[in-house]
């Protein structure tokens, strides 16, 4: 009788090398299928198949190299060090939605005693009103223009600093100082500069989505931030009222299996604690097909936080389903999630979040806040 075939797991190309080897040298025989002959090294959704007999064994096999493959990149930096949020930083544009970004970040500064620094960029906006008409008058406008504009930015940030300050005094908060900063240049660079300079622990902007002639949820200055700025970052959304972080109780974090997902799970659960919030661990397979890797692997990702974390309280969960946004939208209405948490990466779910048909449906119609970190 000819030996029954199954697929167990689908993967990159490189990640399925990874696998075959390791588990060819237990001597579990593999075969890989859907692998892009042109374009190896880059191809995704190579099929790593194996004879059903092997299941068994090729499971644990897996399971002792992804263990020991964690362990070597995260024992020794221990997640302690990773639980720290003493600074937060809140980029301004004193817009009508800069006072509740602002009370978002005083919630977050209170909870966890972390100072705010709150950051203005006002070149930008000068030069976009600046008259064209010949370089003299041009030169000579923008001396004018930059001058106001520096004078009223800083009459308004320092009035934001006064009102949190008001607010520090008023709920008698120790441990929470605010500051302002200004700088004349590009929004996005000047903020990517000053977090290099500050090191804030979360940052905690708007996201100035859904703007005339467009239908992204993220605005430019986001976008171009996003994979320059390695912290965690809160984007709000700047349509309607986003809910208060006291009344979300309960958070999605979707894993891709990824390295990284144990340490950004470790920091979700360090700013989920003081909201007393649930944590979800979910993972949507689009394929059909079932692959017992993705079950096997949530299995070793829950059994490692556990053990490191000693929490068993989070909901670890493997949804086959072949609209993936789909599955997400029912899992955020079916589980009442009110923030989502997710790894930032080009490309992939957080692109097709950010700027799909779904996202309007999740983000602007909810105001759900998304929470991203990075690798």
């Amino acid at each position: 009788m000819k030996d029954r075939i199954v697929t167990l797991a689908t993967c990159s190309y490189t990640r399925a090398e990874l696998l075959k080897s390791c588990l060819e040298s237990e001597g579990v025989e593999c075969f890989l299928k859907n692998i892009n002959l042109l374009q190896s090294a880059i191809g995704s959704g190579v099929k790593l198949r194996i004879r059903e007999e092997d299941l068994i064994k090729a499971l644990q096999i897996i399971e002792d190299f992804n263990l020991s493959y964690v362990e070597k990149e995260q024992d020794n930096e221990g997640f302690d060090s990773l639980m720290v949020l003493n600074r937060i930083m809140v980029p301004v544009d004193f817009s009508d939605t800069t006072p509740r970004i602002c009370d978002y970040a005083y919630n977050l500064a209170v909870k966890f005693h972390a100072d705010i620094l709150l950051f203005h960029t006002y070149f930008a906006s000068a030069i976009e009103t600046v008259p064209f008409s010949d370089s003299y008058t041009y030169n000579a406008t923008v001396v004018e223009v930059l001058a106001e504009v520096e004078k009223n930015a800083t009459k308004k940030i320092n009035e934001l600093k006064e009102y949190l300050s008001a607010r520090v005094k008023k709920d008698k908060v120790e441990g929470v100082e605010v500051d302002v900063a200004l700088s004349g240049g590009i929004a996005s660079s000047e903020i990517i500069n000053m977090a290099k300079t500050y090191k804030p622990d979360l940052l905690v902007m708007g996201s100035r989505g859904e703007t005339a002639g467009t239908s992204n949820l993220l605005g430019s200055v986001v976008s171009s931030i996003i994979d320059s700025i390695h912290v965690p970052m809160l984007i709000l959304s700047d349509k309607g009222e986003n809910p208060d972080l006291d009344k979300i109780k309960e958070v999605m974090y979707a894993t891709n299996f990824d390295r990284a997902d144990f340490k950004a799970i470790a920091t979700l659960k360090y700013i989920a604690a003081p909201f007393s919030m649930n944590l979800h661990c979910v993972h949507f397979e689009e394929d059909t097909e079932e692959y017992p890797l993705e079950e096997h692997r949530m299995g070793i990702l829950k059994k490692y936080l556990k053990r490191t974390l000693g929490d068993d309280t989070i909901q670890c969960q493997v949804f086959k389903i072949e609209d993936k946004m789909k599955g997400i939208e029912d899992y955020v209405r079916d589980n009442n999630i009110g923030l989502i948490a997710i790894m930032a990466r080009k490309h992939n779910l957080l692109e097709r979040l950010f700027f799909g048909q779904m996202s309007r449906k999740l983000f602007v119609k909810t105001h759900m806040p998304i929470l991203i970190f990075h690798p």
